[in-house]
């Protein structure tokens, strides 16, 4: 069975592809408009081949609706350029040669993005359980929480990641988001603001960072 990370590299990356050779053969101008027409084209087309697994379907019916209410103006290039781009950024087994194989997660990378959180003044909490909802006072500092039990039960003995793990975040969430990519860590946005913990949003990690939709992408490099 496919998984949804890999499916979806398969997609952006056969999508720039066949814009770049389509321009190479003459078909295609080199400019944004017929770039976005292009690609605007081509979902539709793949959706209707169902080229692709069921797991990215929403993805693509998602991008179909935003071709169409956009037209023109629809970003899909430098998404696709932006989606390739970060999950090529981050480890994989063996070489990015059209199929991804992410390496497994663990807890030493989280501990050092809790590191890094400090380093920038955020609060970090992680010694309680969260099972109920709760408020946390930070007194407007940046804030990080992760339930001490769902923190024991997401890693193995050897500290990789065997099971999916939130973490409740106020604060800057594009500081929060690059700093987590840094180290290799891939955040799955939950909520953005209304969470089980007051005031926090949801973001998930996920073993081998294989969520079941588009992460939050880190900033451009």
């Amino acid at each position: 069975m496919a998984t949804f990370y890999q499916e979806i590299y398969k997609v952006v990356s056969q999508g720039l592809q066949e814009l770049m050779d389509s321009q190479q053969a003459g078909k295609t101008p080199k400019n944004p408009v017929s770039e976005t027409l292009y690609l605007n084209a081509w979902v539709t087309k793949v959706i209707k081949q169902q080229r692709y697994d069921h797991v990215v379907a929403k993805t693509l019916v998602d991008w179909q609706k935003q071709a169409r209410s956009m037209g023109k103006n629809a970003q899909l290039k430098s998404q696709f350029e932006q989606i390739k781009s970060c999950y090529e950024g981050i480890p994989q087994d063996g070489e990015v040669t059209g199929t991804l194989h992410a390496h497994t997660l663990h807890d030493s990378q989280l501990k050092a993005l809790y590191g890094l959180l400090e380093e920038h003044d955020w609060l970090v909490t992680t010694e309680y359980e969260v099972n109920r909802k709760v408020t946390h006072h930070t007194d407007g500092q940046a804030s990080l929480v992760v339930c001490s039990a769902q923190y024991a039960a997401a890693f193995d003995d050897s500290g990789e990641m065997v099971k999916p793990l939130s973490l409740f975040v106020r604060g800057d969430t594009r500081q929060f988001i690059d700093l987590a990519y840094a180290q290799g860590l891939l955040l799955y946005k939950v909520t953005d603001y209304k969470s089980i913990v007051k005031y926090h949003g949801e973001y998930k990690l996920f073993p081998r960072n294989a969520g079941t939709h588009l992460p939050e992408l880190p900033a451009q490099q």
